[in-house]
């Protein structure tokens, strides 16, 4: 699909066939493609890529357009591209490859892609996890698969690579060679290796690659923006990495409709070449607005907003309400969670940063008469925090992100995915008036009942989540007054190879006295929580033990309908936990989990229209979050 000098531009491009659609693409791919051109050569250079093309500036705005545009206009912008840089179609998209992943950075992303791993191998294992994460977003969408097995003797990764798109792999490659430059300060290179036999249809019809994956230390460190790039090209605006990413895909969707398909590398083409100059600019810039998937706004008479010293007045004066009417209180997920690019994630951050509540966080919340979701979490991170998760993550962060990803699991439950920042939570510094010692008390007296009136529980659950005592305290009201179908444990960002063991221990060894808290006479409440609720102490840990087990198999699940691979790797441990500890019924029954299946039987269409050259039709792995829910 190189442009060659003979015959009109257009002609190589063009799709033969019935007269060419003009149906509209959606997503951001035109806008990154001429930020991409305005990187690598600047504004003349685009001007004569406008130019070769045919397209005028009325046009180019056209083109830009976010929201829809003609597909025959974009084609003759990647020709022209190709044809006055003088780059084949396959180099062209290893460039942009590279540059998705700078002017993703740029969009306000960088944070979570750092959340995903320490090394280049803990984040290419983490690609699922990604994967995974977007399905919320966008329940439609149809992603890839990669296996990442690292050597840590040769220190080195072997990667597999599936997908129901042909020909995308250029992009794959560049993606790699720039998180490894922007993230991790390392030079990437890439040797093909056989695919495993039961890829091999797969491969031959360009879907399935293989490849040998090593690196070498960047000189300079960590790729780094050119200044002079701000003159050159503007900033971007904030856009959410599932947006990013689904505009991706959708331009991989658009290639293969318009049969702009390349054959996998076969070649070393990272391995000893230089990478492209794509440098970036204008690290995250601040909006003044919010994403366009802003949910609605307050619907009326759900809550109204009081303050604390009001509602001293109204517990005095309560007559024969309850008091647990009058303290029921519950905030807007808007208020306290942002996914990773969000504008107002400075703020979420500097909510979960510390447990000292005051006034202005109790006015975040108002009076609700039933909420969504009881938060439960530790304030505290991990001591180990940094050595398993890296210097760079922030704890605050990720937990703004999973009480996001929890409200969007709600909404999505709802057939209304843009309602999740509307959702109703129950969170103790926004909902326990923490300036008022006479109502805190009250409140943390009447936890248990709060928990019976929230529809749902997420726990955010980190490895040390057993060791505190008001975490076990919770839990105890949780086992009693929740069905397991409404308890949800959010982990997804937390669970890695790394972080499995100490999950696994965590549970394994969690006693009653290994629990700590800060004031020693707080275990009281805990133990007469206990004595009058369950047969004894050790029956309370068995259960405790036996439930945990199962519910962290069930978030485990989600992620082994992948492969077989991430089935034994974070699936097989909690069957075997199970046995270990004595619980065989549960060790059975989790053992008789075929997540894949499940996935399959969740996907959006039985049979993908992509057939291979032996015309046999494959299973889609593209699937709906919510349907796959419903399955596990």
């Amino acid at each position: 699909w190189a442009p060659t000098a003979a015959g009109p531009l257009a002609h190589p491009w063009r799709p033969r066939g019935p007269e060419f659609p003009s149906q509209g693409m959606y997503g951001y791919i035109p806008f990154i493609w001429k930020d991409m051109v305005l990187t690598m050569a600047g504004p003349e250079t685009w001007a004569k890529i406008l130019l070769e093309a045919g397209i005028s500036s009325e046009l180019e705005a056209e083109v830009l357009n976010t929201a829809t545009r003609r597909e025959d206009l974009v084609l003759e912008i990647f020709g022209a591209t190709c044809k006055v840089m003088a780059m084949p179609l396959g180099d062209a998209l290893r460039a942009f490859g590279r540059h998705f992943v700078s002017f993703t950075l740029r969009s306000g992303n960088g944070p979570f892609l750092r959340s995903q791993g320490r090394t280049l191998p803990a984040f290419l294992e983490n690609v699922n996890s990604i994967h995974n994460y977007m399905e919320r977003d966008h329940p439609n969408a149809k992603f890839p698969f990669v296996e990442s097995k690292y050597d840590p003797v040769e220190d080195t990764v072997h990667l597999t690579y599936f997908s129901v798109r042909q020909g995308v792999s250029p992009l794959l490659l560049g993606v790699i060679e720039e998180v490894g430059a922007r993230l991790y300060g390392l030079n990437v290179y890439f040797v093909p290796t056989a695919v495993p036999a039961d890829l091999a249809d797969a491969a031959a019809a360009n879907r399935a690659a293989a490849w040998h994956v090593s690196w070498k230390n960047r000189p300079g460190g960590c790729k780094e923006d050119d200044p002079a790039m701000d003159k050159v090209r503007p900033p971007p605006p904030r856009i959410s990495f599932p947006t990013l990413h689904n505009s991706l895909t959708q331009f991989m969707q658009f290639m293969r409709s318009n049969k702009l398909c390349l054959p996998l590398c076969t070649t070393d083409a990272g391995g000893a070449a230089e990478m492209a100059a794509v440098e970036a600019a204008d690290e995250i810039m601040e909006m003044s607005r919010r994403p366009s998937s802003e949910g609605s706004e307050d619907a009326e008479g759900v809550i109204m907003t009081r303050s604390s010293t009001k509602k001293l007045s109204e517990v005095a004066n309560r007559g024969e309400q309850s008091l647990e009417d009058v303290l029921l209180r519950a905030t807007h997920a808007k208020s306290v969670a942002a996914a990773w690019s969000d504008t107002h994630l400075p703020e979420c951050r500097l909510f979960w940063s510390n447990s000292k509540g005051r006034a202005e966080h109790y006015d975040l919340s108002a009076d609700a008469c039933q909420v969504d979701v009881f938060i439960s979490h530790c304030w505290s991170p991990p001591e180990n925090w940094k050595t398993v998760m890296g210097p760079d993550i922030n704890y605050a962060d990720v937990k703004s992100a999973a009480v996001a990803v929890m409200a969007k699991d709600i909404a999505l439950s709802r057939n209304d995915l843009q309602s999740w920042r509307n959702v109703l939570l129950w969170i103790d510094k926004a909902c326990i008036p923490q300036d008022n010692d006479v109502l805190k008390l009250s409140c943390i007296n009447l936890i248990e009942n709060f928990i019976r009136r929230c529809e749902n529980v997420c726990v955010i659950f980190t490895w040390t989540y057993m060791e505190r005592l008001w975490c076990v305290y919770e839990w105890a009201c949780v086992l009693k007054d929740k069905a397991p179908e409404r308890c949800f444990l959010q982990i997804e960002s937390f669970m890695n190879e790394q972080t499995l063991p100490l999950y696994l221990d965590c549970i394994r060894f969690f006693s009653i006295k290994r629990a700590e808290c800060f004031l020693e006479s707080d275990r009281e409440i805990l133990t007469k929580k206990i004595d009058s609720t369950y047969v004894s102490h050790e029956g309370f840990e068995t259960l405790v033990k036996a439930t945990a087990v199962a519910l962290m198999a069930r978030s485990m699940a989600f992620r082994a309908g992948r492969s077989r691979m991430l089935h034994n790797a974070f699936f097989t441990p909690w069957a075997d936990l199970a046995q270990e500890l004595g619980f065989a019924e549960l060790a059975g029954a989790l053992r008789t989990c075929n997540a894949s299946e499940w996935r399959e039987a969740a996907a959006m269409h039985t049979i993908c229209s992509i057939k291979n050259v032996e015309q046999k039709q494959e299973p889609m792995r593209g699937v709906s979050a919510k349907e796959y829910h419903g399955h596990i």
